[in-house]
């Protein structure tokens, strides 16, 4: 629930106290696996794994993560990615991004999910380029709509006039406003935490709290089968791991985010479509810049859209 799905999508688990505290004792195993997910350093992630900070790495100044967790990090990882040729630095966004993302109007959104896509056997994303774009319909301040198609090159996206959004293919995450939640809410680590401790009361608490985070409706429900999975799979190696830090001093993930990472990752990816990094967006969790063959995981775009200024 709290690796490269959600972790890199929203943040959540992104700091862990580093001790025990009195609501982890309060609520019992359960509730501290969710309100510390991923806290712990036994066994980082293995090397090849999802989690782990590939040697291809060393090529850049720092890892990848907010400004926020930056000023706390002694500097060991930043707000952009410096790789060599690779440069890339987020934009600064604020408000008046967010409301002209949601000022437009999808016109192919998703259908809501019919059923839990980690009970099903998906196809793997396989090697071939993709990229989500948006493509507008009538830019016109009046209508501001648009629509969203995977392509299979960058060139492809600019001959149709759209631009791109994330890299990868279109899922159920991949829309603006789902974008906007992820941008508005740059750690939603508390928020996060407190949707997961929902689910663990069996009711539709968690959907409706990850709902009221702005998400679209097929996006919070990705988010909270997620959730639910990562919960199943991981439970044990995260009760063994509360409560540490969530990263190692290499900057790999600890075992309980990579479980989720390893569990959770490649479904997730594979219906939301969107994620922070491929969006080019930080989190508190610092993330590797580059993948283990040397190619850039975090994808360089900037959210301003169909308009020569950032308005």
């Amino acid at each position: 629930m709290f690796g490269e799905s959600t972790l890199d999508a929203v943040g959540i688990g992104d700091r862990c106290p580093g001790r025990p505290t009195r609501h982890l004792l309060a609520v019992g195993i359960a509730t501290a696996v969710l309100l510390c997910a991923g806290c712990g350093v036994r066994h980082g992630a293995p090397e090849g794994s999802p989690g782990h900070v590939s040697e291809a790495n060393k090529a850049c100044a720092t890892l990848f993560c907010s400004a926020e967790e930056q000023a706390e990090s002694d500097g060991w990882c930043a707000p952009s990615c410096m790789c060599g040729g690779y440069q890339f630095s987020e934009p600064s966004y604020d408000r008046y991004d967010v409301h002209a993302l949601r000022s437009w109007r999808l016109l192919n959104p998703p259908d809501p999910l019919a059923a839990d896509p980690f009970d099903e056997a998906l196809a793997a994303e396989g090697d071939s380029p993709a990229f989500c774009a948006a493509v507008p319909v009538d830019p016109s301040p009046s209508a501001r709509t648009y629509r969203l198609e995977t392509f299979g090159s960058e060139r492809e996206v600019h001959a149709a006039g759209g631009q791109v959004t994330h890299r990868g293919r279109c899922g159920v995450c991949s829309s603006f406003q789902d974008l906007a939640a992820y941008v508005e809410r740059r750690d939603l680590n508390r928020a996060g935490r407190l949707c997961g401790l929902a689910g663990t009361f069996g009711d539709k608490s968690q959907l409706n709290c990850l709902r009221k985070l702005g998400f679209t409706e097929a996006c919070a429900q990705i988010w909270s089968f997620n959730i639910d999975h990562t919960r199943s799979e991981c439970m044990g190696i995260c009760t063994a791991t509360v409560p540490t830090r969530h990263k190692l001093p290499d900057g790999s993930l600890n075992a309980c985010l990579a479980c989720d990472e390893a569990n959770s990752g490649p479904t997730f990816k594979a219906v939301a479509g969107r994620t922070r990094r491929r969006s080019g967006l930080t989190s508190a969790i610092a993330r590797p810049c580059l993948d283990a063959e040397g190619t850039p995981a975090v994808y360089p775009v900037e959210h301003y859209y169909f308009s020569r200024s950032r308005r």
